[in-house]
């Protein structure tokens, strides 16, 4: 379950594909839901996150966990950067855009989580 659920390249296509034939792709699906519906509130906490997904917050974290092998938030940070990968390839907006629009506060800090998950720079990406 890790494997298929904890990549950051293709988290958002990966779950979007989902059939919900168990408990656990049920749950994930709902995570992305939920993920989907706050993508650009930067405020949104894990405990909002867990209260929407209709657990605690550390229930949700153990589960995440448990089928990902990542906490409920480097999760939501992994799907952030997914999703702003897919939109810098369709180059319809500048890359400070898309890191207000996927819920980050600053294109700084954007750009580093960026290059920490993807091994380069969003800008490299227009290259």
């Amino acid at each position: 379950m890790q494997e298929k659920f904890g990549t950051g390249n293709t988290v958002v296509e990966k779950v979007s594909k989902i059939k919900l034939s168990s408990v656990d792709e049920q749950f994930m699906k709902r995570i992305m839901m939920v993920i989907e519906e706050h993508l650009a509130v930067e405020e949104f906490s894990i405990e909002e996150f867990g209260k929407d997904v209709g657990m605690s917050r550390s229930q949700m974290h153990r589960k995440l966990k448990a089928l990902t092998g990542k906490s409920a938030s480097v999760y939501l940070r992994t799907v952030r950067l997914a999703k702003a990968k897919q939109l810098i390839a369709e180059k319809k907006r500048n890359i400070s855009e898309i890191s207000y629009q996927v819920g980050f506060s600053s294109p700084a800090y954007f750009s580093r989580c960026f290059k920490e998950e993807f091994g380069h720079a969003p800008s490299e990406l227009n290259n």
